[in-house]
């Protein structure tokens, strides 16, 4: 580790640092990862020293991706997709790649000048066991430059220097004078840049997040090559991050040895992936990219052919300045004058001067666009502005890989299936995709791709809306609504979704075989086992469903709960009604007959009921509505009704003999005023507060029609609540709210005109105060009764409205 001592920081010392960088026989460049200016930096450097070798930081296993990334066909952004898994650990990483990285730009110029050039560090699984936190499965950058941004001494030089961060205080120290800087003068600046970095950072820190050996293979690679070095010979030259360059001489000095890091059992795969401009953008999360890829991108531009005459970033600027322009009049419909777009350009220059900056920065240029075309309220012209600043300059551009690379056979057959189905895979927006299950026998195509898709783990495409057959919710819709966008993540778990098939279908067979055969090897439970079934079929995997069929006849048999069975019977019931979406008539007399069995079982747990009350008053309500269904209609109904009469008369829990007694009523078992009386008994006062509530919601749960139907029913309940004082009507309020829950608006109206007749009013006037929370209604109870109490200890009682 570099010394901290204070004389490393004076001028000598920096530029003494900086000297032992560049020697005869090595070049030690030290870059920031995506930076134009470093890109200009090696560019020269290659072109000038003539290297006998070069070497750049990266995971040395990409070495044979070389050609790839070197090929004139390749268009750029690309990224290198890596994951290795041990066991139940899995890891994954990006590595991008840009026109300006200088990574990319020291193998193309090696390339071009017949010089060999190689990876030198520690791969992926290497990475991650010597890390104290490792990426996990989301994948990461392998160029992450936290060291950076973490430094509390780049802070407060970017305080000093008048930046607004750690990105403008680049841009003002390097990027400004791209070009025009001789190469010892740039990577002297270097040197304290990343010395001031490091200095920040304790040793047992470097040791944890895995730098320090990391920097000692790195070291060991750039010693073997000088060892290898013939006299005569150019110089090794190396490209790795500036925090790691500025120790390299020390520890090629010190001998460091190659690190011995245990990655047996390990298995991984990196391929060469098309990635995006958005996904480069720092704000959208990348560790090592900078802000603005695509002013970035016109920079580099205009470095390597610079306009005549003007500065490279003037001419950036005005592009940038026309393409925000432009971005708001087509996409934002933003009447923009041309002098606007003039005063804007020129004011962008001019801040530069002001500030004392060579050129303009982005900053200089965004606050300019602001100042010249927001004209009126910040906070709608100006959303709009800094929108389309943050489109024009993140930019929409995404790569293409060269012919020779081929994309993997899953990841081509997939982006071919998604193509047939019209839906963009060249693009990194996101798109919204409405599919009619019911009538489309395509859009029933599409939605199994999209789910198949999913079960493999890639992230294309979330349901927004539409039925969820799985979990039972949204039945009633007709169509299923996606929003889909390709992504560089998507090409990235399709690569390691690979190892289940060359084709989507054979990967999604593969993967939900895996699935099945782990579930058979655990407790699953009857309703877990039905739920595959249904996943089966809305992945049309239905020549898998006969393994499913079984699984689910085998939990169904050995299930000893009345809910979770229930739940399976109507979880298959609803896979018979939907057999036209799912493609259910494939299982044929196989899926009547689990329907049937499932029952039968359902009503012999119902004998010995056990369970929570709510879940097992939601089963009776399942089980009620598979009679009244088509699939139903061959069932014995008179079980289900003799079950129900048992547990009206028998169960333990009242809330549970509520819900029993109201499916009765329902079918017309109970007559109209026995379901009053009974409520009245139970409202009588013989029992507990609770116990009369738990019946009254049980019965308003499963026939809340008697809330309008039976009159007495409500003059029963206006009797038990005219007697409660006010402590216990404020305790059981929420148990009250709870059972009139399932009324519609409609319904909750209906009820409301009734219980106004029987106050012999009109109406009872607004039935919500909305904008108050339940614990302010709680509060102003609270002091309405010590104002009550204080009022009736005065003698004052009836101007609260009460007598003692």
């Amino acid at each position: 580790m570099v010394s901290s001592d204070e004389a490393v920081f004076s001028a000598e010392g920096v530029r003494e640092v900086a000297a032992g960088l560049v020697r005869d026989e090595l070049v030690v460049v030290p870059v920031r990862h995506h930076s134009p200016a470093c890109g200009v930096l090696v560019r020269r450097l290659i072109r000038e020293r003539r290297p006998s070798v070069v070497l750049v930081e990266g995971p040395r296993s990409f070495s044979e991706l070389i050609p790839l990334l070197t090929d004139s066909a390749a268009r750029m952004p690309l990224a290198v997709y890596s994951y290795a898994s041990r066991g139940s650990e899995r890891w994954a990483a990006y590595f991008p790649f840009c026109d300006y990285s200088p990574e990319l730009v020291a193998l193309r110029e090696a390339a071009a000048a017949g010089v060999p050039s190689r990876f030198i560090d520690l791969d992926l699984a290497e990475q991650q066991t010597i890390e104290a936190e490792a990426v996990g499965e989301e994948g990461v950058s392998l160029l992450d430059e936290r060291h950076f941004r973490h430094s509390r001494s780049l802070e407060l030089l970017a305080k000093r220097l008048g930046c607004t961060d750690d990105e403008d205080l680049w841009e003002l120290l390097f990027e400004s004078d791209a070009g025009t800087t001789e190469p010892a003068e740039q990577i002297a600046r270097m040197a304290a840049y990343c010395l001031l970095a490091r200095a920040d950072r304790s040793e047992a820190e470097l040791t944890a997040d895995g730098t320090t050996l990391r920097e000692a293979e790195m070291a060991w690679h750039v010693r073997e090559a000088l060892r290898s070095r013939s006299p005569g010979d150019g110089p090794v030259l190396v490209v790795l991050g500036g925090f790691h360059g500025v120790v390299l001489p020390q520890l090629l000095a010190d001998d460091v040895p190659r690190p011995e890091i245990d990655v047996d059992g390990v298995t991984g795969q990196s391929a060469l992936i098309r990635y995006t401009f958005e996904r480069l953008e720092r704000l959208n999360g990348y560790g090592a990219g900078m802000t603005a890829p695509a002013w970035h991108q016109r920079l580099w531009q205009q470095l390597v052919d610079p306009p005549a005459g003007q500065h490279p970033r003037v001419a950036a600027t005005l592009t940038a300045v026309l393409d925000i322009s432009a971005e708001l009049r087509d996409r934002h419909r933003v009447p923009l004058p041309m002098p606007a777009v003039a005063a804007a350009f020129e004011q962008a220059v001019r801040l530069a001067e002001l500030r004392e900056r060579p050129a303009p920065l982005r900053s200089d240029l965004l606050d300019a666009v602001q100042s010249c075309f927001v004209k009126g309220d910040i906070g709608v012209e100006g959303v709009l502005v800094r929108a389309a600043c943050r489109q024009t300059l993140t930019g929409e551009v995404v790569g293409e890989l060269p012919p020779g690379a081929g994309l993997t056979p899953l990841v081509e057959d997939a982006r071919q299936r998604l193509r047939a189905q019209r839906i963009r895979v060249d693009d990194a927006g996101r798109h919204s995709v409405s599919l009619d299950l019911y009538r489309s026998a395509a859009h029933r195509e599409t939605s199994r791709l999209l789910h198949g898709l999913r079960m493999l783990g890639v992230p294309i495409a979330n349901r927004t809306a539409g039925p969820d057959f799985v979990g039972g919710f949204e039945l009633n819709r007709l169509h299923e609504k996606w929003e889909v966008g390709w992504s560089p993540i998507v090409e990235g778990t399709l690569v390691e979704a690979s190892v289940y098939g060359s084709t989507v279908p054979t990967a999604v067979a593969t993967r939900f075989g895996e699935v099945l055969a782990a579930r058979r090897t655990t407790a699953l439970g009857a309703r877990q086992a039905s739920s595959l079934l249904v996943q089966a079929c809305v992945l049309g995997l239905h020549e898998q469903a006969a393994v499913a069929v079984e699984l689910v006849r085998e939990q169904v048999a050995a299930e000893v709960s009345f809910v979770e069975v229930a739940t399976a019977v109507s979880q298959l019931a609803l896979l018979w009604e939907a057999r036209e979406p799912l493609e259910a008539r494939r299982l044929g007399d196989e899926l009547l007959g689990l329907v049937r069995s499932a029952y039968q079982r359902a009503l012999l747990l119902g004998r010995q009921l056990n369970g929570e009350p709510w879940p097992v008053a939601a089963a009776l309500v399942q089980l009620r509505d598979l009679l009244v269904s088509t699939t139903g209609s061959g069932l014995d109904a008179e079980l289900y009704w003799e079950l129900i009469d048992v547990v009206a008369a028998e169960h333990s829990s009242t809330f549970v003999r509520g819900a029993a007694t109201g499916l009765a009523y329902s079918a017309g078992r109970v007559a109209s005023g026995e379901l009053s009386r009974q409520v009245a008994a139970y409202l009588a006062g013989g029992l507990p507060v609770d116990e009369s509530v738990a019946f009254l919601c049980g019965v308003l749960l499963t026939a809340r029609e008697a809330a309008w139907h039976e009159q007495q029913l409500l003059t029963e309940l206006d009797r038990r609540l005219a007697a409660w004082d006010q402590e216990t009507f404020v305790r059981h309020l929420p148990e009250l709210r709870l059972a009139f829950a399932e009324l519609t608006p409609s319904e909750t109206d209906r009820v409301a005109g009734l219980v106004a007749h029987l106050k012999g009013l009109t109406e009872l006037g607004p039935l919500t105060t909305p904008g108050v929370t339940a614990d302010e209604v709680d509060d102003y109870l609270a002091v309405s009764a010590r104002v009550a109490a204080q009022l009736a200890a005065d003698g004052l009682a009836e101007w609260s409205g009460e007598r003692r």
